[in-house]
């Protein structure tokens, strides 16, 4: 045990420097370019009891700055009265739109067209998960590249623009967007403010989404290895989803459909890439308390087992190096692994009195690290367009510091049961509670 905590915190610092070079060297802002040719998008939302939020998804997609799109509602057998507000919001007809038949999800009861607005449909069909309502909508839609998009996800004016503009590259198949904390943003005169304000726990999700988002995954998608595209705002090109047979029906659907489109490339020796795009932002709300925090982080980690359990024996021969490097040693041994060491040697430190002297050296590399790490994070976070204040961007800073002690231990806890209650084989929406309150539009 103790060999494998030294071998461990060299592997963590190794992958530490990596977090912290490459974002300051690599970080590069895309100018919005308005001249190119609008490839035709599909905007896929997957809907379960998501009547308190559906509006406001629906809201923000009024006011894009993109002309040649379509948004496919997807309800999947909602106990709720989510079809009933789409059908109040949208005042519904039949379409005749059918379905291509190319994958397998569950029966579709309707599918219907938005009277009041002309690029909004509406598909009806029967619970089957988040991932068969993906291939339901992935399958009726008439567009060349498919976006996917949480029904709480609220995307920004022009998060189809810079889509599409990253799509020019031939070499990019897929693409991972921005994903912001909602809570505290709001729009004045056309402009979105954000603020850093809140409960403890939301202010702790957001320095967590932008250092995820801003440091982790610019560093991935800088050696095509990045092992998750959010399921919160995702873009992908049809044909790569139809050739991978879509998403699997698992817990961690985004995390899956990202390592299966890893494995095609390397199967048929591709010259593609899958690419973190900054610059496309999306606002999603947050879980505002411990309890939905845990259910939202419980069933993340339970993703990733799953992942670990399915495509740990296939790394070496049908993944690239990067891919398997960062999924196995940063997101297995670092992410799953040392939550179980770390607990052992912090009881073995406390109350045995050994190693005392390594933990506290430890405790502070890992502070210095953090402190540097947000620094970078919230340097590119203002680079990339966000427009938190100078006070905000120091109250950020602080509150960093406080939540590595506190907020951040919880993950520990959360990763060590996640993986515990994976093998409950629960593998259903794992529905959080959303209130629907805050909005961009």
């Amino acid at each position: 045990m103790q060999y494998f905590f030294y071998l461990s915190t060299f592997i963590f610092i190794g992958f530490q420097i990596l977090y912290t070079v490459i974002p300051l060297f690599f970080s590069k802002v895309k100018k919005l370019n308005n001249d190119c040719a609008e490839k035709s998008i599909s905007v896929l939302v997957p809907a379960y009891n998501e009547e308190l939020t559906i509006k406001n998804c629906i809201d923000a997609m009024e006011g894009l700055n993109y002309s040649n799109y379509e948004v496919i509602i997807i309800n999947d057998g909602s106990k709720d009265q989510t079809f009933q507000k789409l059908n109040e919001l949208l005042d519904l007809s039949i379409s005749d739109r059918e379905a291509e038949g190319k994958l397998t999800y569950g029966a579709i009861k309707g599918i219907y067209h938005s009277e009041k607005y002309e690029k909004i449909f509406v598909i009806d069909k029967f619970n089957g998960g988040k991932a068969d309502s993906l291939n339901a909508g992935i399958d009726c839609a008439n567009s060349d590249i498919v976006i996917t998009l949480d029904a709480d996800s609220m995307l920004e004016i022009n998060s189809l623009k810079y889509v599409n503009q990253y799509f020019q590259d031939d070499k990019i198949i897929a693409l991972g967007g921005t994903v912001k904390i909602v809570q505290g943003a709001e729009k004045r005169n056309g402009v979105i403010q954000d603020k850093f304000t809140g409960k403890g726990i939301i202010k702790s999700q957001v320095i967590s989404y932008i250092h995820g988002f801003y440091v982790r995954k610019l560093t991935q998608s800088v050696f095509n290895s990045i092992v998750v595209i959010s399921g919160a705002f995702g873009a992908f090109y049809k044909s790569i989803l139809v050739d991978v047979n879509g998403f699997r029906s698992t817990v961690g659907e985004d995390i899956d459909i990202t390592l299966k489109i890893h494995e095609f490339i390397k199967a048929n020796n591709l010259n593609k890439k899958l690419v973190y795009a900054p610059e496309a932002v999306c606002y999603t709300e947050c879980p505002e308390n411990l309890s939905n925090f845990y259910k939202q982080r419980i069933r993340w980690q339970k993703a990733f087992v799953d992942c670990i359990l399915i495509y740990w024996s296939k790394l070496s021969r049908k993944f690239s190096v990067g891919v398997s490097l960062f999924f196995a040693i940063d997101g297995f041994i670092l992410g799953t692994l040392t939550a179980f060491t770390s607990v052992f040697y912090l009881i073995q430190s406390l109350f045995l009195g050994t190693n005392l002297f390594q933990a506290i050296i430890l405790l502070l590399s890992v502070i210095v690290i953090n402190a540097l790490q947000i620094g970078i994070s919230l340097y590119l976070c203002k680079k990339y367009g966000s427009n938190y204040s100078v006070k905000d961007y120091i109250r950020m800073f602080v509150f960093s510091q406080v939540e590595l002690l506190t907020y951040r231990n919880l993950l520990l806890y959360m990763n060590i049961v996640g993986t515990f209650k994976y093998f409950d084989n629960d593998e259903g929406w794992g529905f959080v509670e959303r209130k629907g309150v805050s909005s961009i539009s």
